[in-house]
């Protein structure tokens, strides 16, 4: 069986910063893997997604089909901890930091697991419909919603279950008309929800207040449609396409497509960040006042010459 392989790199495969109204690649250096971890022990599969405590500087890694918690330290890469039995097949993680407990939907299970981080021991195990997988956390609200049901149950609808970190408990679920819901991201300010159903290569938009679906977005250029992040700044929703591997940026309010750019085939998580958007932004405003301030100038100094010219 294949060994596995965790590569730590900086910088980003392709960088993309938003303007209102414009997408354009920024001028970044390509991806640069700086060391890699090798795992002889951790065999077959792949990872699934990742977790990270920055104040302990560790890093999260479902091993899905090796059904274990991987732990790495960020700074260094060294392997710190290896946790099998507590998880049959781990999706979706989520870091607690308030509670120092990892959140994971185990897709083996049909549950959620709340593990203890430093340990990883199991504190509590929540029971939900067959094949949990995708998850967000909403921190304001101390609510993660899971995707569960669907083609794991034999049935042709999900649901995105609604889970309190601090009851550890089912508090509501929402239904879905898909299969398969790959992905969730949630815009807490209007408490909208967006989740790609892959089975039906759309996009579903949630009123997490009437928790209903409001919304469903097709275009052709949707297709097995997987990664997804949002930008709460400009309203855009990324999504990643899969066969051929296309990054599509929709409208967040209305689900018109607006960019389609070329990617790898396979994307299986994305995040956005918004802190080089607006360190972009604040650049650009302040390339624009310093002109303007020199425009000004300029024009004093003339009118300053013509009045002694008279």
């Amino acid at each position: 069986m294949k060994q596995l392989r965790l590569a730590f790199a900086i910088a980003l495969i392709t960088l993309v910063t938003l303007s209102p109204g414009v997408l354009h690649a920024a001028d970044v250096a390509p991806l640069t893997q700086i060391g890699s971890t090798p795992l002889p022990e951790v065999t077959g599969g792949d990872f699934d997604h990742f977790a990270v405590d920055l104040r302990h500087n560790r890093l999260y890694v479902a091993a899905e089909v090796y059904a274990s918690i991987e732990v790495f330290d960020l700074k260094t890469g060294k392997h710190l901890l290896s946790a099998r039995g507590v998880v049959k097949s781990p999706r979706k993680i989520v870091f607690l930091e308030d509670q120092n407990q990892l959140l994971v939907a185990d897709a083996g299970n049909a549950s959620c697991e709340f593990l203890d981080a430093t340990s990883l021991h199991l504190i509590k195990s929540v029971a939900l419909d067959p094949g949990p997988d995708a998850g967000v956390y909403a921190p304001q609200s101390r609510i993660s919603y899971i995707g569960n049901g669907g083609r794991a149950a034999k049935s042709d609808f999900s649901y995105v279950s609604m889970l309190s970190v601090d009851k550890q408990e089912v508090v509501g679920r929402i239904r879905v008309e898909a299969a398969t819901l790959k992905t969730l991201v949630i815009d807490q300010k209007t408490e909208k929800l967006y989740v790609t159903m892959r089975d039906k290569n759309q996009v579903g938009v949630v009123d997490l207040e009437k928790k209903a679906v409001e919304q469903t977005w097709s275009s052709p250029e949707l297709n097995v449609d997987s990664a997804m992040a949002y930008d709460p700044i400009h309203k855009r929703v990324f999504v990643g396409d899969r066969n051929p591997g296309k990054l599509v940026v929709l409208d967040a309010v209305n689900g018109h497509v607006i960019e389609t750019l070329d990617i790898g085939n396979v994307s299986d998580d994305m995040t956005y960040d918004d802190t080089l958007v607006l360190a972009k932004e604040s650049e650009e405003l302040l390339l624009y006042r310093d002109m303007r301030t020199d425009a000004v100038q300029q024009m004093l100094r003339r009118l300053s010459v013509l009045k002694h010219a008279t």
